[in-house]
């Protein structure tokens, strides 16, 4: 599997790892997982590990998925931490086109800082 999901019980934070290549519908699928698994989390907290992830899709690709993010009901009140390396983030398309329409997301080098991020009250 290119991506697991589980939860930090004692933080309520989905923690979701990409590692290789991702499909969009890979993608996709974990999308719906999160939703599905963990929708009576409130607000949805979500950290989303890039770290290892080799970034396949097309420009078109990373724009359409970066909006679905935006646009998923089942996503529209979760926050959002990206976790990158230091001197690279291979999501920066998808983050900034889901950002621009509207979804809470911030990007992290450190995991430290994005859980501190998540659990901050708005």
């Amino acid at each position: 599997m290119a991506y697991t999901i589980d939860l930090n019980k004692p933080l309520e934070i989905v923690n979701v790892v990409y590692s290789g290549k991702v499909s969009l519908d890979m993608r996709m699928q974990a999308v719906e997982q999160v939703c599905s698994n963990h929708s009576h989390l409130k607000p949805l907290k979500i950290l989303v590990d890039v770290r290892g992830l080799l970034m396949d899709l097309s420009f078109d690709e990373q724009q359409a998925f970066g909006k679905h993010l935006a646009n998923n009901p089942g996503l529209s009140d979760a926050r959002v931490a990206v976790l990158h390396k230091p001197d690279f983030n291979p999501n920066t398309i998808i983050d900034d086109s889901a950002f621009n329409n509207g979804y809470l997301l911030a990007e992290f080098s450190s995991q430290a800082d994005a859980e501190l991020w998540l659990l901050r009250k708005i």
